[in-house]
C-alpha cells in the first residue's frame, strides 16, 4: 500500500508564511494542465419499490458495473458459493466427507443432490481457462464491457462491506472472494448448458473404464428394456424438464384480441425457488443504445425476459434435443480406444486434481483421469455402462454456445415483433428456450430459435440403432447415435433457416410443448425431427398447460369465460391467469365420477363425491383440488390413451382426447390408492390448497397460490403436512402492454429480490404475492420518479 505523503516544515516558520506557502501550493495545483481522470466505470442506480435496481450508465461498462454492485447486494452469499462450485472447489471449502465417512452433498440446480467431490471433478474438467478465453474472444465489445463492469461492480460491493459486513450466511467465510471475468464467463457457459450437460454432472464425472469402475460397486439396470430406461439416472434427470418441473407459459396477444389494439404479453417461467436458477429483476439503460426492464438468471448481466418501449417478450423451455449420446464400439484390445470405421482412436485422457477438506481439518489432493472423445466426454450410469465392448460419449451443442449474451443484447434492441424474430435468427443462440412476444402495434410472435444438435432426419433414421437406442428415442426423445459410423457425426446446431416461427395479429403462445400448435388455427410442421422428437414430436397429444392456454384465449375471445367483453385488457389477462383452470379434468372427470357413483365403488364413493363437486380449478379454497392433484399424478397425468373415451385427433388438439373410457377400471384403483395416501398423510378428502400451501418467511405464514400442473403453477415439497420450500413454479411474472407513453406493466417476483434473510427485500414481494396482488413494473422516467420508495445511488471508480 502506498504510504501517505508527509510534509515537514521548519520549526521557525511563521503562520503567515505557512499560509502563503499553502496558498501557492493550491494555486500551483489549480494551474496544472492535467485534467481530472475520468472514471473507468460509473453508474446511477435508482431503486424502486421492492428493491428493483434501475441502472443507467453512459456505456455498457458502467451498466455492468451498476448491476454487478446491485446484484451482489442481493445475492452475494449465494453467488459466492456458486463461484466455488464453478471452479471445482466445493470439496476444498465444504468438505469431501462428514465425520461418519459419508460423502457431503449439496442441492443441485435441477433438483436432487450432487456430491461435492463429483461436482468438483466435473467443473474442474469443464470450466477451463481456455473456455473463458474462448468465450471472451467470441463476445462482442459491448458484452465484454458488460462483463468487465459486472465484475468490477460486484467486487466494489465486497470491498465496501468487508468480510465482517457480509450477510449472516457467509459472514467472514473463507470462500467469499472477489470474482474474475473468468468466473463470469463460466457462469454464462453453465447457464447455456442448463438443459444439457448440467443435468448429467454426476454421470460425466463418474465415467471410468471397466477396471477403475470395478473398484466401486455400481448398480446396474435390470428388468425389461422399458423398466431399464426408467432406472437410468441420465434419463431421470431429463424429467425435470419433460415433466414440467422447470417450464413456463407465454402469451403474445395481438391487436385482434386486445381491447386497446396494442400488443400484450404474459411471461410466466416456472423455475426453482433456490439456487442460481432463481430470477432477479433489473432495468438496464444505456441512453441511445439499450433500455430494457425484465428479469435474468443469477449472474447474467442483462434481462433475459422483459420489455422495452416497443416490444415485450418472454421465454419457455423448448423441446429441442440439445445433445446426443454416441454409442461407442470399443477396441477389444483397450477399453480407452474406440472405433470409427475401421480405425481405432484413443480417447483423450486428462488427469484432474482437486483439493478435498477432511473431517480433521487437513486438505488432501484427489486425482481422477477424465476421458473424452471427438464427440465429447464419456458418461455412464446404471443403464449406459462403460464395459469392455461399449461406452457412451456425450455431445452437447451448447458446450460452445459462446454468444448467449450477444444474443440477449440483440433481443433487447428489437423495435417490433418482426425485428425480435430477426434478432433471434442472427445468432440462433438462445440455448434452451422458445420466444413469445408482442409489440406496441399489436403484432404477436412465437419463435423457436433455441439450440438443437445439428442432427439431420436422415441421421435419426440411419444412425439410431435397434434395441435400446430406438426405445430411448420413442419413449424419451433421446437420440443415441452410432459412434462407429463416421456419417453419424454432427457439428454445430440447427441453422436459423430451419427454425419454426409465426407472426400473427391475433395471438401466439407456448407452454413447453413443441412448435406444432402455437395458435388454435395454426400448425407448424415439417421441421427437423431433432427439434421435436419422441413424445414431443409434431402432431401428438398436447400437454395440460398448452390445452388450457389455448382454451383460455378461445373462451376470452368468445366471451365464454364469464368476464366482461370479448377481448383482453391487462386486468382480464390477470384474472384469466389467476383462475387456476385445470383443463384435462374438464374433459374427463365428469364422466369418471358419474361411472364411479353409479357403479358401486363404495371404497371411493366419498372421494368421487368430492371430485364431482370440485370446480375444476386450482384455487386456494377449492375443495377437491388437492385430491385430484394427487389422483392425477397416480394416473400418470392422464397420458395413457386407454383412459380416454375419444382418442386424440391431430385435427382437433384442443378437444381431444376427451371423456372417460369406462373399460379402464384401473382408474378406480388409482383413486383408492390416493384415498389411502390421504389417510397416511392426515389430509381430509376435501382438503383445500390454502390449508396446506404455507411458507414461513421471517416468522410470517404466507399462503402461496398455484397448482402443480396448472398455468398458475407452484410445486412445493410436502413436509410435515405443508407444501413448502424447496419449490418449483411461478417465479417472475410479467403482464405487459403499451399506451401512448410507452409500456405499462405489472408483475411479480414470487420469492422476492434478495436471498439475504436480513434484507428488507427478502420476503416483501412474497408477502404481496400471498395476497394475490401485483407490483407495478416502472419503466419510463415518469413511472420511476413517481415511485414512493425511490432512492438513488451513484457509484464510480
Amino acid at each position: 500500500m502506498t504510504k501517505p505523503l508527509q510534509w515537514t516544515l521548519p520549526g521557525t516558520i511563521s503562520r503567515l508564511a505557512l499560509t502563503a506557502l499553502v496558498t501557492l501550493f493550491i494555486a500551483g495545483c489549480g494551474s496544472s494542465d492535467e485534467a481530472p481522470q475520468a472514471p473507468t466505470y460509473a453508474a446511477e442506480i435508482r431503486y424502486t419499490s421492492y428493491g428493483v435496481p434501475h441502472i443507467k450508465a453512459n456505456d455498457f461498462k458502467g451498466a455492468g458495473y451498476g448491476y454487478g454492485y446491485a446484484f451482489a447486494a442481493d445475492h452475494v452469499c449465494l453467488f459466492s458459493e456458486e463461484v466455488v462450485t464453478l471452479n471445482g472447489e466445493r470439496a476444498l471449502y465444504f468438505g469431501e466427507k462428514d465425520a461418519n465417512g459419508v460423502r457431503i452433498t449439496y442441492p443441485a440446480q435441477l433438483g436432487g443432490t450432487l456430491e461435492n467431490i463429483e461436482s468438483d471433478f466435473f467443473y474442474k474438467s469443464t470450466m477451463t481457462p481456455a473456455v473463458a478465453a474462448n468465450m471472451k474472444a467470441a463476445a462482442g465489445s459491448d458484452v465484454r464491457d458488460l462483463v468487465a463492469g459486472f465484475v468490477a461492480g460486484y467486487n466494489r460491493y465486497l470491498r465496501e462491506v468487508g468480510a465482517a459486513g457480509l450477510p449472516p450466511s457467509c459472514r467472514n467465510a473463507k470462500w467469499v472472494r472477489p470474482i474474475t471475468e473468468a468466473d463470469a464467463y463460466f457462469r454464462m457457459n453453465q447457464a447455456a448448458m442448463t438443459g444439457s450437460s448440467i443435468a448429467f454432472i454426476a454421470q460425466i464425472a463418474a465415467a471410468q473404464p471397466p477396471a477403475a469402475a470395478a473398484r466401486v460397486a455400481r448398480a446396474r439396470a435390470t428388468g425389461s428394456p422399458e423398466a431399464q430406461l426408467k432406472q437410468s439416472e441420465m434419463l431421470k434427470a431429463l424429467h425435470v424438464f419433460k415433466d414440467g418441473l422447470i417450464g413456463s407459459n407465454g402469451y403474445g396477444l395481438g391487436r385482434e384480441v386486445t381491447e386497446s389494439g396494442k400488443g400484450m404479453v404474459l411471461g410466466n417461467p416456472h423455475f426453482p425457488w433456490w439456487g442460481v436458477l432463481r430470477l432477479h429483476q433489473l432495468h438496464i439503460t444505456v441512453p441511445g443504445k439499450y433500455d430494457v426492464y425484465g428479469a435474468t438468471l443469477l449472474g447474467a448481466p442483462l434481462p433475459l425476459i422483459g420489455f422495452n418501449k416497443d416490444v415485450a417478450w418472454t421465454h419457455t423451455f423448448s423441446t429441442d434435443q440439445r445433445f446426443t449420446l454416441f454409442a461407442l464400439t470399443l477396441d477389444p484390445k483397450d477399453p480407452t480406444r474406440y472405433m470409427v470405421g475401421t480405425e481405432s482412436r484413443a480417447m483423450t485422457a486428462t488427469k484432474v486434481q482437486i483439493q478435498a477438506l477432511q473431517p480433521d481439518g487437513s486438505v488432501v489432493t484427489r486425482e481422477r483421469t477424465m476421458y473424452a472423445t471427438e464427440y465429447g466426454p464419456l458418461a455412464m450410469d446404471s443403464l449406459f455402462q462403460w464395459t469392455t465392448s461399449t461406452a457412451y460419449a456425450f455431445k452437447d451443442a451448447n458446450r460452445d454456445t459462446y454468444r448467449l449474451m450477444d444474443q440477449v443484447l440483440l433481443n433487447g434492441k428489437a423495435t417490433s415483433a418482426a425485428s425480435l424474430r430477426e434478432a433471434l435468427a442472427t445468432y440462433s443462440e438462445m440455448p434452451w428456450v422458445n420466444t413469445i412476444g408482442a409489440d406496441k402495434d399489436g403484432n404477436a410472435l412465437y419463435a423457436n430459435y433455441s439450440v438443437a444438435a445439428n442432427v439431420s432426419d436422415a441421421q435419426i433414421t440411419n444412425c439410431v440403432g435397434a434395441g435400446l437406442p430406438q426405445l430411448a428415442l420413442a419413449l424419451e426423445g433421446v437420440v443415441i447415435l452410432d459412434g462407429k459410423d463416421p456419417t453419424c457425426s454432427w457439428t454445430g446446431h440447427v441453422p436459423s433457416a430451419q427454425r419454426p416461427y409465426v407472426l400473427r395479429t391475433d395471438y401466439a403462445m407456448n407452454a413447453n410443448d413443441s412448435h406444432w400448435w402455437p395458435n388454435q388455427n395454426v400448425r407448424l410442421a415439417g421441421y427437423p425431427k431433432i427439434i421435436a422428437t419422441g413424445p414431443d414430436a409434431e402432431g401428438v397429444v398436447q400437454g395440460e398447460r398448452t390445452r388450457a392456454g389455448i382454451a383460455q384465449i378461445v373462451d376470452r375471445v368468445s366471451g365464454a369465460d364469464g368476464l366482461p367483453g370479448t377481448k383482453f385488457t391487462l386486468a382480464s389477462l390477470q384474472e384469466v391467469y389467476k383462475a387456476g383452470r385445470f383443463y384435462r379434468p374438464e374433459r374427463w372427470l365428469g364422466e369418471f365420477v358419474t361411472a364411479c357413483l353409479a357403479g358401486g365403488h363404495a371404497d371411493v364413493a366419498a372421494a368421487c363425491t368430492v371430485l364431482r363437486d370440485w370446480n375444476r380449478k386450482e384455487q386456494l379454497d377449492a375443495k377437491g383440488a388437492l385430491l385430484f392433484r394427487e389422483f392425477y399424478a397416480r394416473l400418470g397425468e392422464l397420458k395413457d390413451a386407454s383412459l380416454w373415451r375419444v382418442p386424440f385427433d391431430p385435427a382437433d388438439p384442443l378437444n381431444t382426447p376427451n371423456g372417460f373410457n369406462t373399460a379402464n377400471t384401473d382408474a378406480f384403483t388409482k383413486l383408492a390408492d390416493t384415498v389411502s395416501y390421504f389417510g397416511t398423510i392426515g389430509f381430509a378428502l376435501d382438503e383445500t390448497p390454502g390449508a396446506r400451501q404455507i411458507l414461513t418467511r421471517n416468522g410470517k405464514q404466507l399462503v402461496i397460490p398455484g397448482g402443480r400442473y396448472t398455468f398458475n403453477n407452484w410445486r412445493g415439497a410436502l413436509v410435515d403436512g405443508k407444501y413448502v420450500d424447496p419449490a418449483y413454479g411461478n417465479s417472475y411474472m410479467q403482464f405487459v402492454t403499451f399506451d401512448a407513453d410507452g409500456p405499462v406493466a405489472e408483475g411479480m417476483l414470487t420469492y422476492s429480490q434478495s436471498t439475504d434473510s436480513s434484507s428488507s427485500h427478502y420476503s416483501d414481494l412474497t408477502e404481496l404475492y400471498a395476497q394475490r396482488l401485483w407490483a407495478k413494473l416502472p419503466y419510463t422516467d415518469a413511472q420511476i420518479n413517481a415511485d414512493p420508495n425511490l432512492r438513488t445511488v451513484k457509484i464510480s471508480e
